[in-house]
């Protein structure tokens, strides 16, 4: 198995409706009121309304996500967490 090299990971919010995200490895769930992705860092959430994905590029690991943003949430990859299995 071929080992990844890490990717640089981060965030940039505007106006609460626009968001883009590098070192993005995978969309593990979404729909218009949530986005599930695993990055470079970990698991990330985000929650709210008319969310969509108006760009994802799996080589270069971006994503944007436009719609109303109401929460940003990294997911605990510990034993006792809910999302614990789900990035394996």
């Amino acid at each position: 198995m071929e080992k990844s090299t890490a990717m640089e990971h981060a965030l940039s919010l505007m106006n609460r409706k626009n968001m883009s995200i590098s070192g993005v490895v995978d969309v593990s769930e979404f729909s218009d009121t949530q986005v599930i992705l695993k990055t470079s860092m970990g698991g990330l959430s985000i929650k709210g309304k008319s969310l969509s994905i108006s760009q994802l590029n799996t080589q270069t690991g971006t994503l944007d996500v436009s719609g109303e943003i109401c929460s940003i949430q990294y997911l605990n990859k510990g034993k006792d967490g809910f999302f614990a299995g789900l990035f394996k």
